[in-house]
């Protein structure tokens, strides 16, 4: 079941012109990679190497002067987007790097490639944000379209 506030993290970014998406598979961001691949105004690509995607993503927002959404999984792939990261930020390129993350419960508990994600890029991006992982409520989806906006 994909939750509305990933369909409608979609859609802002559709309408907020991003036009191009780099997926890098993985069973955390299952949703994010079929909403993403599923839109009519996105066109997604699918990589499964994060370094490589990462470094794609950078030499397209570069080439086509917009920004590239960049999806992984949760843990050390998101590790392997930072070199394009942090070249990206240092030339002023526009990347929206998305990572699905773990429940907090799993952190430090010996899981396997499980690392403390949140704000994982430190001062290399212009902001880092953390989404409500539910929607029992209406406030849940007002507060994550208000985070993405």
């Amino acid at each position: 079941m994909i939750l509305p506030q990933i369909t409608d993290l979609v859609a802002i970014c559709a309408k907020k012109g991003i036009e191009n998406a780099i997926l890098s598979p993985g069973s955390r961001c299952a949703p994010l990679t079929l909403t993403f691949a599923r839109h009519p105004e996105i066109h997604s690509r699918t990589i499964s190497d994060e370094r490589s995607a990462a470094f794609i993503a950078l030499g397209m927002a570069q080439q086509l002067d917009q920004p590239v959404a960049l999806v992984c999984t949760s843990g050390s792939a998101a590790l392997n987007y930072f070199p394009a990261v942090a070249e990206a930020f240092f030339q002023q390129i526009p990347l929206l790097i998305l990572t699905a993350d773990r429940p907090a419960e799993w952190i430090d508990q010996y899981d396997g490639q499980t690392i403390f994600q949140p704000e994982v890029y430190g001062k290399h991006v212009k902001g880092s944000f953390q989404l409500p992982d539910t929607a029992s409520n209406p406030d849940q989806l007002w507060h994550s379209s208000r985070i993405v906006n």
